[in-house]
């Protein structure tokens, strides 16, 4: 009799969703990171930590480090010296998107820096400085030896690059040879490292000068001998629901099969929605925040080896006032680290403490960011 009653009970447990299954959520560990945006201090890594994440995806944004050239100045590590800092006290492995040209380089601020060989030189020496600061022979490990040893392993070759927002003029053969300069040289300095190819943007509006995820990609392909430079490709899915996130990733792993990449992994390295009231096609009120992360987990936990899926990464941390439309909203807490509804979920699927931070009002909710 015992055993008639819990092949029901169980059917019962399989049945429910995360949004209500709770700990049954639960994705694999590290699967799921935060990708922050504005301040991020120590205490907020000590509530990442708490909150179960184990990477963080970090800009190194070369117009900061270096806005002046390198025979003048030390390049400028502070900033991202204690976000590494924070994030290894708390056992979190730092993950970097490089991108940014200083105009000691180019004029052209969102432009790759591959126009000429004094351009493609420079890159790569900010790149080989980049290694040698946070590698895994970096000194910067050498110079916090107390810190538990995590070297970066993930380098992102740029974000976002099928769009003018980060691009200027969108081109997949110039990008090309930025990845054939940055591949080259990470896998020869680092060996063991992962260099992905920057997020990029899946169905962008105004194309062009916009160029479609799947169509900047194939074009990538195109160039002859390009694959061995790269060992992921990046996505950011930004839909108004998250069941289209299937398009979108099965649409760039359709380009990845045809070119014979089926086996590369495919990083979510940005998505998320904001908890504003649908200013944008991404801002789905505090509830639909959190229903649309629960939706997007699931699917992608769900299908993660059929997709070759590497990892997903949150955007964002806390909401962000003076941002973009939605990502003033985006956070999972307001800016007063106040909790949203999407808080809860995130912290169900990674197995994190919900309770480390106060639950937000409704009156907070209304009024975030």
């Amino acid at each position: 009799m015992r055993r008639l009653l819990l092949i029901p009970l169980t059917i019962a447990l399989l049945a429910l969703t995360p949004a209500t299954a709770g700990s049954l959520a639960l994705s694999p560990h590290g699967f799921i990171g935060i990708s922050p945006q504005g301040a991020t201090g120590e205490e907020d890594y000590e509530l990442m930590d708490e909150a179960g994440i184990a990477s963080v995806r970090l800009p190194m944004n070369w117009a900061e480090i270096e806005p002046e050239a390198r025979d003048r100045f030390a390049p400028r590590w502070e900033w991202l010296d204690g976000q590494v800092q924070y994030a290894a006290e708390n056992h979190i492995r730092a993950f970097m998107f490089l991108w940014g040209t200083p105009s000691w380089v180019s004029p052209r601020l969102g432009g790759e820096p591959v126009a000429t060989a004094r351009q493609r030189h420079a890159w790569a020496q900010f790149l080989h400085a980049a290694v040698a600061r946070y590698g895994s022979r970096g000194s910067f490990w050498r110079e916090h030896s107390e810190l538990p040893r995590l070297p970066v392993r993930q380098w992102e070759i740029w974000n976002e690059e099928n769009i003018v927002t980060f691009s200027k003029e969108p081109e997949p053969v110039r990008f090309a040879r930025l990845v054939r300069i940055s591949g080259g040289l990470l896998h020869r300095q680092e060996p063991g490292s992962t260099v992905i190819l920057g997020g990029l943007f899946g169905r962008p509006l105004q194309t062009p000068p916009n160029i479609q995820s799947g169509g900047f990609l194939a074009d990538v392909y195109r160039v002859p001998g390009i694959k061995r430079y790269f060992d992921g490709v990046a996505l950011h899915p930004y839909v108004a629901d998250a069941g289209a996130l299937q398009g979108e990733i099965e649409n760039l792993r359709r380009v990845m099969s045809f070119n014979g990449d089926a086996a590369t992994p495919l990083y979510v390295t940005e998505m998320g929605w904001g908890s504003a009231s649908f200013e944008s096609r991404w801002e789905r009120g505090p509830h639909g925040q959190a229903r649309e992360l629960d939706r997007a987990f699931t699917l992608l936990t769900s299908n993660r080896h059929r997709w070759h899926i590497g990892g997903v990464w949150w955007f964002s941390w806390t909401d962000q006032a003076g941002s973009c439309q939605f990502c003033d909203s985006a956070g999972l807490l307001t800016k007063q680290r106040e909790a949203k509804p999407a808080w809860y979920r995130f912290n169900a699927w990674t197995g994190g403490d919900a309770t480390t931070v106060p639950r937000a009002s409704a009156r907070a909710l209304r009024n975030s960011p």
